[in-house]
């Protein structure tokens, strides 16, 4: 992995813009996606994607690379989320949506079941704490390594692991107390 930061690294230190449009052009989606997930707003998952560049461009001549870019980008990402859910504003938000995941060749009964299957997991999944609902969306959605998401999260990987493990176990408990008749 070290080699697949490098280039970036020098190459955005050095002030290349064709690079810093490859990093937004790599990065954006994913962030913007896991922002969304933990924010309601999606006008605020977008301004907080832009503000984490901000931030990450700001930062560059004092980041060292002890972790990968994109890691770095998710811990900015994730605390400027976490200041956002701690504002006095935030705090009237509903928080994360999943992806929805629909599929347009179901029929119309599977989709309508499927919706309620996703609505039941949207639910679960905001009724999580803020750590465990970040570690499965970084983990399910993100395709990050607990490694990475201890960076993210600023915690041990087993604490990460162990946040993971008790959001499963919720998310299970959750999802079958809500499908009892």
């Amino acid at each position: 992995m070290a080699e697949d930061r490098e280039p970036w690294l020098e190459s955005l230190k050095n002030g290349d813009e064709g690079a810093f449009r490859e990093l937004v052009k790599a990065f954006a989606g994913p962030l913007k996606r896991y922002l969304s997930g933990l924010l309601r707003d999606p006008a605020e998952a977008e301004d907080l994607t832009q503000e984490t560049f901000l931030r990450f461009t700001q930062s560059l001549p004092d980041f060292r690379g002890d972790c990968s870019v994109r890691s770095y980008l998710y811990r900015i990402a994730h605390n400027l989320a976490l200041n956002h859910l701690a504002s006095a504003s935030a705090r009237r938000e509903e928080v994360g949506d999943p992806p929805d995941g629909a599929s347009p060749s179901l029929s119309p009964q599977a989709q309508a079941l499927q919706g309620q299957r996703a609505e039941s997991l949207r639910r679960a999944l905001l009724s999580l704490p803020p750590q465990q609902r970040a570690v499965v969306i970084l983990k399910t959605w993100e395709d990050l390594t607990f490694r990475e998401i201890a960076g993210v999260l600023s915690v041990a990987e087993g604490t990460a692991k162990a946040h993971y493990f008790f959001a499963l176990r919720n998310l299970r408990g959750r999802l079958e107390a809500s499908h009892e008749p």
